[in-house]
């Protein structure tokens, strides 16, 4: 009995497995990411804190700004139209789909997406290559669609099911107000809906959306839907893209509850680059090379919850001898003890260990690469790329060492260290005005006499004459450098200890010489922060943000800004009644929402083969990071006025 009960169940888990949208993607996929949705991590989701965050009042806010949505939607498909004498047949048809488009959110939220994409090598056919003999016999080279690669992008629903009206219908819609034409179309046992789209180039694009074994299939790439379902079927039966060593490897990746994962195959991407566009683009491949592009073979990611907080893994592979930007990194690992005295109230940190030469080199190498097609002087035809390649970047040394003043590579770079740090404090600048850049040094005298020697540099960048004003401050001599050129900026910089520091004010440096010399408290992470960061393995990067300070700005600076929207499109109304005031209430009260709130950490890690970032957050926030939201919403303001 107990025999049959699990056979019973074996079937059962099988048939489910068989079941899986992953399988009708194709193994050889080079992109992949799928998002399981809430529904499936329900319990996970509200022990977080993006679930204790919707379950107050701004996930109030947050539901009622959806719910207003198809509202306006509606005016704008119905109302108007309606007006404008559009016919109501017409206007049915965008109700009925309009009444589906409202359910798309909650279906995605229930059920996730998956998007996948592949780029392939151009396929040969008979008709193809007997077009480009006839061509080559008569004199004629063979057309682009000859070498234009095939290629197709997925986004899929995992058991839409009845459901799946949610998305027809929003498609639909949208495809109506476009003005194009869809086609129902039906093959294998496969119902669907194909888009007319213009032929712009030698390759016509197809656009088509199907239902699947219940998978909802949105595709959109150079071949016709009919032979993509046919893939799919014969995909299936392999197993699909979890027979890639990518997928199960993402599958596997984090030890916490993951919800989002995927990969790049970044090494099948550049070879494909490299074959299909190195014949026609000399040198590409050993720039791809040179630079460090070609070092990159895979990313894999998996992100998910953990109690709490929010965990994320990405891993880089770059195994071999690395050149240009994959160079750059240094793998020793990189400790609070190793940061300069941040301020009590910082932000945001970010500090990684650089290879200051390798930097330079690679910085040399992605401009020499983005001006391939500019003739700097001491090119050669004849020569081998390596060796134009070389003979480029030291033109471009040889131009900044005489726009700055110094040999770059002999008076500065040896005398630095490889330990790079830029911080905020709200209390010592606004924004991104308050981003100090600190640089380790190992030879203090060396520094100071290279970067003494280059204002000049400093004054073509002004465009105007600078005056360099000295200060001392506890001992320690700053240079401020004044100017019309510069705005609102006066940069200033000093040695400080072992550290060459650079703000963008007198009064972030002084900070930092008085930290230094014990006069001003310094950063420390709080208990909860230390025990965090005590269970994550040290590396050689470490960011810091507490996203406290850019949720603040958002639920300050929103209600002004929204208000400002809402007088002014109220100037452009016929009168009074017209008025719609925009609803300033739906922003949430910054206390209620940064109550919730802490610390973001980011660790990385090079073991010489793989790069892995590991993220341990509570919430990110847009801009977080560098801090420029105010400034985001000012320029915003200033445009609309």
């Amino acid at each position: 009995m107990r025999l049959a009960l699990a056979l019973v169940a074996l079937g059962f888990a099988s048939s489910a497995r068989a079941d899986e949208p992953e399988k009708l993607i194709p193994a050889s996929t080079q992109l992949f990411v799928r998002w399981d949705g809430i529904s499936a991590h329900e319990a996970a989701y509200k022990k977080s804190v993006l679930g204790a965050v919707m379950a107050g009042p701004t996930g109030d806010s947050v539901r009622e700004a959806l719910k207003k949505l198809p509202k306006q939607l509606g005016g704008a498909l119905l109302a108007e139209p309606l007006l404008n004498g559009k016919p109501p047949a017409e206007l049915k048809a965008d109700l009925a789909d309009l009444k589906s488009a409202e359910k798309l959110i909650e279906l995605l939220t229930d059920k996730g997406v998956i998007v996948a994409a592949e780029v392939r090598e151009p396929r040969p056919t008979l008709k193809g290559v007997a077009g480009a003999l006839g061509g080559l016999l008569g004199g004629r080279a063979p057309g682009a669609e000859a070498v234009i690669p095939d290629a197709q992008v997925f986004v899929l629903v995992p058991h839409a099911g009845d459901r799946a009206e949610a998305l027809f219908g929003t498609l639909r819609l949208v495809a109506r107000q476009s003005d194009a034409k869809l086609d129902a179309f039906e093959h294998a046992g496969r119902k669907g809906f194909r888009v007319q789209l213009p032929k712009d180039g030698p390759v016509e694009p197809n656009l088509a959306w199907w239902t699947d074994g219940g998978h909802f299939v949105l595709y959109v790439g150079t071949r016709k839907p009919r032979e993509v379902i046919d893939e799919m079927q014969a995909a299936k039966k392999t197993g699909g893209v979890t027979a890639n060593p990518l997928y199960k490897r993402a599958a596997g990746l984090g030890k916490f509850e993951s919800i989002t994962r995927g990969y790049a195959d970044t090494g099948a991407l550049v070879g494909l680059l490299k074959s299909l566009a190195g014949p026609f683009v000399p040198g590409l491949r050993e720039r791809l090379d040179a630079n460090g592009i070609s070092n990159f073979k895979a990313v894999v990611f998996s992100s998910g919850f953990d109690g709490k907080e929010s965990r994320a893994l990405y891993e880089l592979d770059a195994p071999g001898e690395r050149k240009g930007v994959a160079k750059v990194l240094k793998k020793e690992p990189l400790g609070l003890a190793d940061l300069p005295p941040l301020p009590s109230d910082v932000s945001r940190f970010s500090a990684l260990r650089v290879d200051a030469p390798a930097a330079y080199d690679a910085a040399l190498g992605i401009i020499e690469f983005a001006s391939l097609n500019e003739q700097f002087g001491p090119e050669d035809g004849k020569k081998p790329v390596a060796q134009q390649i070389q003979e480029r970047k030291d033109f471009m040394r040889r131009e900044v060492d005489k726009f700055l003043g110094i040999s770059v590579g002999d008076d500065l770079l040896p005398h630095l260290g490889d330990k790079f740090v830029m911080y905020q404090s709200p209390t010592e600048g606004l924004s991104v005005f308050g981003t100090v850049f600190c640089v380790s040094v190992k030879d203090a005298a060396k520094v100071w006499s290279a970067t003494a020697r280059i204002q000049g540099a400093l004054e073509g960048v002004a465009n105007g004459p600078i005056k360099v004003k000295k200060r001392v401050v506890r001992g320690v001599e700053t240079r401020e450098f004044h100017s019309r050129g510069f705005g609102v900026v006066t940069p200033t910089y000093a040695i400080v200890g072992d550290w060459l520091v650079i703000g963008g004010n007198p009064q972030l440096v002084q900070g930092l010489i008085l930290r230094h010399k014990g006069e001003l408290p310094k950063w420390k992470p709080d208990d909860a922060t230390a025990k965090r960061l005590a269970g994550m393995e040290p590396g050689c990067g470490l960011q810091y943000c507490d996203p406290r300070g850019t949720a603040s700005n958002l639920c300050t600076i929103g209600p002004l800004f929204l208000g400002l929207v809402g007088n002014l499109a109220g100037r452009f109304g016929s009168g009074e009644e017209d008025f719609e005031p925009i609803d300033v209430g739906i922003i949430p009260n910054a206390h209620e929402l940064t109550r919730h709130l802490f610390p973001n950490l980011t660790v990385t890690r090079d073991d010489g083969k793989t790069i892995r970032i590991e993220v341990n957050e509570s919430f990110s926030l847009p801009l977080e990071v560098v801090g420029v939201e105010p400034l985001a919403f000012g320029l915003a303001t200033i445009f609309i006025r």
